[in-house]
């Protein structure tokens, strides 16, 4: 008995000190880069471009526009992703039950229902949140699952670690279970940036959906810039358009993603 005692209070000590602040300065890194981008975004213009009158600087403000966006949009789907994916594995009654149920909601489409939520935000003005909702639609059931995945994963000896030491609640979460599916975070969130960038151009595009509505009325972003200026035959914005786009998944994929997904084999269970 006293050696299986020893046995988790060295698996868990080993997790605690390999991880205790990780999770502390992701919040820390993604608050502030989050603010930064909120700054210039609302800085920037919204609404209102004349696509014949672009210039670099408009092509600027739409990039940073497009990633707060994202970012509000991944932030929101994590934020939810988490309790939601405890809740539905918290017994095998709930999953039993639960899980199907996200397996239908994961599979209807966003489109689907696309116009409904664009009518409904237009009526109050919030063209942003309409974006922002959609984008979140199309992350939240990657992060989801992925995460449901991770926590299937967690050794069964950590757990009973945790227990032992009444490591409970937020505790819990912040120490044992985030850092123990934090590779599982990781390529929920690779998943979910894909399906956000795939539906941007949709997204950003509202105008399609509003009775009488026009181009200029479409939130300025990378997604609305390649549409209208496809449309309206600008190939030199569309093409430079196109081109910052994947500038900008190329570079946030080498130096975000590339990293997190190597810091992400240190956390992978033995």
């Amino acid at each position: 008995m006293a050696v299986r005692h020893y046995h988790h209070h060295y698996h868990f000590s080993y997790l605690t000190s390999k991880k205790r602040h990780f999770s502390s300065v992701l919040i820390v890194i993604a608050i502030l880069s989050l603010v930064i981008i909120a700054i210039l975004h609302f800085l920037s213009p919204q609404t209102g471009i004349n696509i014949k009158q672009i210039s670099p600087q408009i092509i600027f403000f739409a990039t940073y526009n497009t990633l707060f966006r994202l970012l509000v949009a991944y932030f929101v789907s994590l934020i939810l992703a988490i309790p939601l994916a405890l809740f539905i594995t918290k017994n095998e009654k709930s999953e039993r039950y639960l899980l199907p149920v996200a397996d239908i909601l994961q599979s209807v489409p966003v489109l689907a229902f696309f116009p409904v939520v664009v009518v409904f935000f237009i009526k109050f003005n919030a063209t942003e949140t309409a974006v922002i909702f959609i984008l979140f639609m199309a992350m939240l059931w990657n992060l989801v699952f992925s995460m449901i995945g991770g926590l299937k994963t967690i050794p069964r000896d950590i757990l009973d670690a945790s227990a032992i030491f009444k490591i409970k609640g937020l505790r819990k979460l912040r120490y044992v279970i985030i850092p123990s599916i934090f590779p599982y975070i990781i390529t929920g969130s690779l998943l979910a940036w894909a399906q956000g960038w795939s539906l941007l151009i949709v997204a950003e595009a509202l105008h399609s959906y509003i009775p009488n509505g026009q181009p200029s009325n479409d939130p300025l972003g990378l997604g609305s810039l390649l549409v209208n200026s496809f449309y309206s035959g600008q190939n030199s914005v569309f093409l430079a358009s196109l081109v910052v786009m994947i500038i900008v998944i190329a570079l946030i994929n080498f130096f975000v993603w590339q990293k997190l997904l190597h810091i992400a084999e240190r956390f992978k269970f033995d």
